[in-house]
């Protein structure tokens, strides 16, 4: 990440804008891409929106055909979980939030998991689960590490599972618990909050039982005052299995969203131009996308770097992530974080014998700056 002049009350934005720009980081607009940091009257919020992964490939257990081989795969998941490499992934989202200055941050599988040992699954067993890492609470301390003062507004829990695994080391339950939330700078007045659940939601079936899996998604939302005016800052996260369910989520938001007050959307949509479009076209019947107007012919790629986040070059070829906007502002500027080859961070395996060079996440961000229309 560049370096940027500060001023008395932080980052200044306008250096931001032309440092990322400098930097490659993507940042597209017109004349009004540094307009951002003028000083006009009324609200020029900054929202970053990232998925931030919660690190597993769930959909490998859609290949179990046995009981044994579903415990197999979810006793890989628990071996896979090293919370240094969760630190150093949320330390990049701190890094991207302090470079563009946000006055609110979007996560999506802001996910905390939890191990139990041993296995008691199906039980009325009273031990514990000792939690192992909470990815949420890993941004909250790297934001504070680089100075950054940000409070959780909205935290919606979505999918909170516990799966029976059969590790090397014995029978364990992991515990996946999903949230969406929206942080909001210090300073910054929440005036209220919703978080919900959608209707629309699949399974997975465990096999050879009748137990399933519920994997809900939803949305968090804080009204934010900002320049004197007050903005829905929104974090959703949509299905990714089903087109059908899809739009279906995305109906619900539409429906659940305030109209009469600017809307600012943060999320994962599953969904884009040319990219199963059908939940996109659908938000963007009422809502706005930056990108449409400040960079018609760019790429704007947001998904999906390899499950491990090891791959040497991006694979990013899909844009289904972006700030959408509703109401009475209108973007400044608009870029994506976390997608370039020096945004890769360099973090050492467990036995601290080798180096592993990763993506921050399978997802680039989306930054983008709004005003007062």
């Amino acid at each position: 990440m560049p370096s940027f002049n500060r001023t008395d009350s932080g980052y200044s934005r306008r250096g931001v804008l032309r440092g990322l720009a400098g930097a490659g980081i993507g940042v597209a607009g017109t004349a009004g891409a540094t307009a951002a940091g003028d000083d006009g009257d009324g609200a020029r919020p900054t929202v970053l929106t990232q998925n931030v992964y919660f690190g597993i490939d769930f959909s490998r257990l859609l290949a179990a055909d046995s009981v044994r081989a579903f415990r197999r795969i979810v006793g890989e998941f628990v071996d896979e979980i090293e919370p240094r490499v969760y630190r150093a992934r949320a330390d990049a989202v701190a890094a991207a939030a302090a470079a563009a200055d946000a006055d609110v941050i979007a996560l999506q599988e802001a996910t905390l998991f939890r191990i139990q040992r041993p296995s008691d699954y199906g039980s009325q067993g009273s031990a514990a689960a000792e939690e192992v890492v909470d990815l949420l609470d890993e941004v909250d301390a790297a934001l504070a590490d680089r100075g950054l003062d940000f409070r959780r507004a909205a935290v919606t829990t979505t999918s909170d599972a516990e799966l029976p695994a059969t590790t090397d080391g014995g029978t364990a339950d992991l515990r996946v618990t999903d949230r969406n939330a929206v942080l909001v700078r210090e300073g910054l007045d929440v005036d209220s909050v919703e978080t919900d659940t959608f209707a629309a939601s699949p399974s997975i079936r465990m096999p050879d039982t009748d137990q399933t899996v519920a994997l809900r998604r939803g949305y968090a939302r804080a009204d934010v005052s900002i320049g004197g005016g007050t903005v829905a800052a929104v974090s959703t996260h949509l299905e990714s299995v089903s087109s059908v369910l899809r739009v279906l989520q995305a109906s619900e938001l539409v429906e659940a969203l305030p109209t009469d007050r600017p809307v600012l959307l943060g999320g994962d949509f599953n969904s884009g131009p040319g990219t199963e479009p059908a939940a996109y076209d659908l938000l963007t019947d009422t809502f706005s996308d930056p990108f449409v107007r400040l960079d018609p012919s760019g790429e704007g790629h947001t998904c999906c770097q390899d499950p491990d986040l090891r791959n040497d070059r991006s694979q990013l070829n899909r844009r289904i992530d972006g700030v959408l906007r509703r109401g009475a502002l209108r973007a400044t500027s608009v870029g994506r974080v976390n997608h370039r080859r020096a945004d890769q961070i360099d973090v050492r395996d467990r036995d601290e014998d080798r180096t592993a060079t990763l993506w921050p996440s399978d997802h680039a961000g989306v930054v983008a700056t709004f005003r007062s229309a």
